[in-house]
C-alpha cells in the first residue's frame, strides 16, 4: 500500500466528506425534502481540505443557488405561458453568469457557476409547468442550505484544517528566495557567460518565474484567507502587505540587474564598496542611510564616460529604494512571526492592504460564452425537433463543462478526459442504482452501501479533484431517495447517452468559436502584454503605472509554466526586459506630462517611435537615435537629476539596445 494511501489528512478528509454526506441526506429525508440527493450532493461539492476554501464556497454556492431561484420566478410570471421564451431566458442568464465565471478569477466565480446551473436545473426540466417553479426553487436552496449547514459543522468539529500554515511555509520560501535574488544581482554583477554559466542563469530565471506565479497566484487565494476561520485579519493584512512588497521588489531587481550588467574592471572596483554596504544593509534587514545616493553618485572614477555616469547615477536611487521595500519585508516577516513591531506607518498600510486585482480575460469570457450559447442552442433545437425526453439534461451537462473548463489552454483535452470521467460515473452510478442499493434492506446497510461507493472514490479525490464530479454526476443521476425507488435501466441508459451527447455538442462548439493549445494562449498573453504598452504610451499616471506592473507580474506569472510547456524557456529572460520597458515608458510618459518645449517633444518622439515599433521583433535604428537625442537634450539642459525622466530613459535604452555602443553627449 503506498504512502500517499495511509496518508492521514486523505483519510480525514474523506471520513468528513461521507459523515457530512449521509448526515445531510438523512435529514433531508426526515423533514420531507423532494430531492434529498441535491443535500448530498452539495457535501460532496463543498468539501474541501482546507477551511476556508469549503467556507467561501459553501457562502457562493448559497448566494448563487438564491440568485438563480429569484430570477427564475421572475421569467416564469413573464414568460410563462411562452415556453420558448422561457427556455431562450433561461440560456442567456445561465450563459451570462458562467461568462462572468470565467472573468473574475477569484472563488467567488464559483457562485457565478452556481447561479448558472441552478438556472438550468429549475427552468428547463420544469418548463411545462411554470407554477411550481418557485416551489422547486425554494426547496432546491433549502436542499443546498441543508447541505452547507452539514459540511460547515462537520468541517467545524473534525479537525478544522487552516490555510494559514501553508501560506506560512510559501511565505518562507518567498522571502529568503526574493533576498537571494537581490543579494546575488549586488554581490555578482553579471560578466560575460560561458555556457555553463548561462545555463545557470537561464534556470535562474525560470525559477524566479515560477516564484512570480506563486505570488500573483496569492491573490486567487484571497477569499479562502478571508473565510478561514482560524486566520485573524491582522495576519491577513499581514500576508497581503507582504505579497505586495514582494511583487514591487521584482521590477526593482530585474532594473537593477540590468544597470550592472557587463561593467568595466574599473567601475566595478568603483562601486564595490557601496555594493558591498547595500549588500550588508540587505542581510541586516534595514534601510539605507539618508546619504546612501549620494555617496553612491560620488563614487566616480577619472575617465569615467557621459554613460556609465548616468547609469550610476540612475542605479543608485534604485538601489535604495530596493533596500526601502527590503527592510518592510524584513519588519512584516518579523511581526508575523510574532517576532517585533511595526512603525505606524507601516502598521497603517498593513491595516489597507489588499489583495492585487487579478486581470479578468474579457477575450476569453466572449469566446466561452458564444461556445455555451451556441451548445445550448443547438440542444434546444434537438429538444424541439425529436422530443427526446432526456435532452434538458444534456442542456445542462454540455455548458456546465464549458463553463468549467472551457477557458483552459487545452480546453479539447480536458473535454475529452471529462467525457470519459462522466462515462465512468454513469458506470458507477449504475453499480450504485441497480447493484449496491437493491442488497440495502435497511438504514445500517444503506449506510454500508454508501461507504463502499463513496470513500474509495473520496480518497481518490483528495489528490484528484476531477473524481469529485464523479461522485457529483452519478449522485445527482439516480434519484436518490428515502425509499430504493431507482428508474428503469433503460431510462438510465437513455439519460446516460443524452449527457454524453451534451458534452460532444459542447466540445463541437468550442473548437468552432476559439483557437485551443499552449502556443496559442502564450500568443494571446505577448499580445496583450504590448497592447498594455501602447496604452502606456499615450496615458501614465502613477496608479496606470503600478496597475501595470500588476498585469505584466500576473502575465509573467501565467506564461511561467506554459514556456515550460511549448518549450520556450529561452524567453524567459525577455519577459522581465518586457517588464521594464513598460515601467520606464510610465515614467518617460509621466515625466513627458511634466515637461514643456523642446524636451516635452524629445520624449513624445521617443514615445511615438515606440508606438511604431511594438509590433516588430526587435527595436529600430531609430528609436536608439531618439532615445540619445532625448538623453543629450537633457543633459544640456541639465535635467539629469529628474528622477523619472533619467530613469525612464536609461531604463529603456539598457532594456532594449543593451548591446549598443554606449550613449555619448550630441552637441
Amino acid at each position: 500500500m503506498s504512502a500517499a494511501l495511509l496518508n492521514p489528512g486523505r483519510w480525514i478528509f474523506a471520513l468528513k466528506l461521507f459523515t457530512a454526506a449521509m448526515l445531510a441526506f438523512t435529514i433531508a429525508v426526515h423533514i420531507g425534502l423532494p430531492q434529498p440527493y441535491w443535500s448530498l450532493v452539495t457535501c460532496c461539492v463543498l468539501m474541501n481540505p482546507v477551511s476556508g476554501a469549503m467556507l467561501s464556497k459553501a457562502l457562493y454556492r448559497f448566494i448563487g443557488t438564491m440568485c438563480a431561484g429569484a430570477i427564475a420566478v421572475i421569467l416564469a410570471r413573464i414568460f410563462g405561458s411562452q415556453q420558448i421564451l422561457m427556455v431562450g431566458m433561461s440560456g442567456l442568464v445561465a450563459t451570462a453568469a458562467f461568462a462572468m465565471g470565467v472573468i473574475d478569477r477569484t472563488p467567488r466565480a464559483y457562485g457565478f457557476q452556481l447561479l448558472g446551473i441552478t438556472m438550468l436545473l429549475v427552468v428547463v426540466p420544469a418548463i411545462s409547468q411554470p407554477e411550481s417553479m418557485f416551489t422547486t426553487a425554494l426547496a432546491r436552496l433549502t436542499e443546498i442550505g441543508l447541505g452547507i449547514i452539514c459540511v460547515t459543522v462537520i468541517d467545524s468539529i473534525v479537525v478544522p484544517r487552516s490555510i494559514g500554515p501553508v501560506m506560512h511555509q510559501k511565505l518562507q520560501v518567498w522571502l529568503p528566495d526574493a533576498q537571494r535574488w537581490l543579494r546575488d544581482v549586488l554581490n555578482n554583477p553579471e560578466q560575460d557567460q560561458d555556457d555553463e554559466h548561462a545555463a545557470i542563469s537561464a534556470s535562474s530565471d525560470n525559477d524566479r518565474l515560477r516564484m512570480i506565479a506563486d505570488m500573483t497566484a496569492l491573490s486567487a487565494l484571497a477569499s479562502q484567507i478571508k473565510y478561514d476561520p482560524l486566520i485573524a485579519s491582522r495576519e491577513r493584512g499581514l500576508i497581503f502587505a507582504i505579497q505586495q512588497r514582494l511583487l514591487r521588489l521584482v521590477p526593482m531587481i530585474s532594473a537593477i540587474e540590468s544597470r550592472l550588467a557587463h561593467p568595466d574592471q574599473v567601475h566595478r572596483e568603483a562601486v564595490a564598496p557601496m555594493l558591498a554596504e547595500a549588500s550588508a544593509l540587505l542581510e541586516a534587514g534595514k534601510e539605507p542611510p539618508a546619504d546612501f545616493i549620494a555617496r553612491m553618485d560620488a563614487a566616480e572614477y577619472d575617465g569615467v564616460t557621459g554613460w556609465r555616469r548616468l547609469v550610476q547615477r540612475n542605479l543608485s536611487g534604485i538601489i535604495a529604494d530596493a533596500l526601502t521595500v527590503s527592510a518592510e519585508l524584513h519588519a512584516l516577516e518579523n511581526a508575523l512571526n510574532n517576532q517585533g513591531n511595526l512603525s505606524p506607518d507601516l502598521e497603517t498600510a498593513v491595516d489597507n492592504s489588499r489583495p492585487f486585482p487579478l486581470r479578468p480575460d474579457f477575450h476569453m469570457a466572449a469566446r466561452v460564452a458564444l461556445a455555451i450559447a451556441s451548445t445550448y442552442g443547438i440542444l434546444s433545437l434537438i429538444w424541439y425537433f425529436t422530443g427526446w425526453k432526456s435532452v434538458p439534461y444534456a442542456m445542462l451537462f454540455g455548458p456546465v463543462a464549458l463553463a468549467f473548463f472551457g477557458s483552459m489552454d487545452e480546453a479539447a483535452a480536458v473535454l475529452t478526459k471529462f467525457s470519459r470521467f462522466a462515462l465512468f460515473a454513469f458506470a458507477a452510478g449504475g453499480v450504485l442504482s441497480y447493484i449496491l442499493l437493491p442488497m440495502a434492506s435497511d438504514y445500517t446497510t444503506f449506510i454500508l452501501a454508501m461507504a463502499i461507493y463513496m470513500i474509495p472514490l473520496t480518497l481518490w479525490a483528495f489528490s484528484n479533484p476531477l473524481v469529485i464530479l464523479v461522485m457529483v454526476v452519478s449522485l445527482s443521476t439516480i434519484n436518490l431517495q428515502g425509499t430504493y425507488a431507482p428508474a428503469s435501466f433503460n431510462v438510465y441508459l437513455d439519460s446516460t447517452c443524452a449527457n454524453l451527447m451534451g458534452i460532444f455538442v459542447a466540445f463541437f462548439c468550442l473548437r468552432m468559436v476559439r483557437q485551443l493549445g499552449t502556443e496559442h494562449a502564450v500568443r494571446r498573453f505577448i499580445h496583450k502584454a504590448r497592447a498594455d504598452i501602447y496604452a502606456l504610451t499615450w496615458r501614465a499616471n502613477s496608479r496606470d503605472r503600478d496597475q501595470y506592473v500588476i498585469r505584466a507580474l500576473d502575465s509573467i506569472g501565467a506564461l511561467a509554466g506554459r514556456l515550460q510547456a511549448v518549450g520556450a524557456e529561452d524567453e524567459s529572460p525577455r519577459l522581465m526586459t518586457r517588464l521594464r520597458v513598460g515601467v520606464n515608458i510610465a515614467d518617460l510618459r509621466r515625466a513627458a506630462d511634466r515637461s514643456s518645449g523642446a524636451l516635452r517633444q524629445a520624449l513624445e518622439n521617443v514615445l511615438a517611435t515606440i508606438r511604431d515599433d511594438l509590433d516588430k521583433d526587435t527595436p529600430s535604428p531609430a528609436l536608439l537615435e531618439r532615445i540619445d537625442a532625448a538623453l543629450s537634450l537633457a543633459v544640456r539642459q541639465h535635467k539629469t537629476d529628474e528622477v523619472l525622466f533619467m530613469r525612464g530613459l536609461v531604463g529603456l535604452r539598457l532594456a532594449l539596445f543593451e548591446k549598443s555602443p554606449a550613449w555619448s553627449a550630441q552637441s
